[in-house]
């Protein structure tokens, strides 16, 4: 599942979002859960996406603590469809 996402590392923190393999596999994403703020343990479901080929659930790389989340991609998941990682970023994690 690696493959199909693009990870950024800024000060400790992991910036997640979708890449074109993935956004090619599932087709237009028409809704996204995505986990709530707090404690993450590997393979626990990070977000979950409903999309025209798919529907697809993506445990999350790694254990830490989900900082920050996409909330307007819940809003508008077809922003996750962008080229763009400011608009198909899904969450931040702190690694522990």
């Amino acid at each position: 599942m690696l493959d199909n996402l693009w990870i950024e590392e800024k000060n400790n923190i992991l910036r997640i979002g979708v890449n074109e393999i993935f956004q090619e596999e599932a087709g237009d994403i028409a809704y996204v859960s995505i986990a709530d703020l707090g404690e993450i343990k590997e393979d626990d479901t990070l977000f979950n996406v409903e999309a025209a080929k798919a529907a697809i659930e993506v445990p999350s790389p790694f254990s830490g603590r989900v900082v920050a989340r996409n909330d307007q991609a819940e809003l508008k998941p077809s922003m996750l469809n962008s080229s763009e990682k400011e608009d198909n970023w899904v969450v931040e994690i702190q690694r522990s």
